[in-house]
């Protein structure tokens, strides 16, 4: 039974090798340009959507604005 407590504490100790060399090798990947993970470019753009959003609306509520968006711009806006 020596055995399997020598191998029972290796496995969590593969498992975070393992994690160390797919987050540097995604680094590296990240690094030379290639995106790994297809999804990474929708994420990085809807973040920079609300980005852009967010200082929108901060500019209007700074210059004391108190425009209303119409209607037909609202939905144009949830429609993308």
């Amino acid at each position: 039974m020596a055995t399997g407590g020598a191998l029972g504490s290796l496995i969590p100790v593969a498992m975070m090798l393992v994690g160390i060399v797919s987050i540097l090798r995604n680094r590296r990947a990240r690094r030379n340009g290639k995106v790994v993970d297809p999804v990474v470019e929708d994420r990085q753009a809807s973040a920079a959507e609300v980005q852009r959003r967010m200082a929108s609306y901060l500019a209007g509520r700074e210059t004391g604005s108190s425009h209303r968006v119409s209607l037909e711009q609202e939905e144009q806006e949830n429609s993308r």
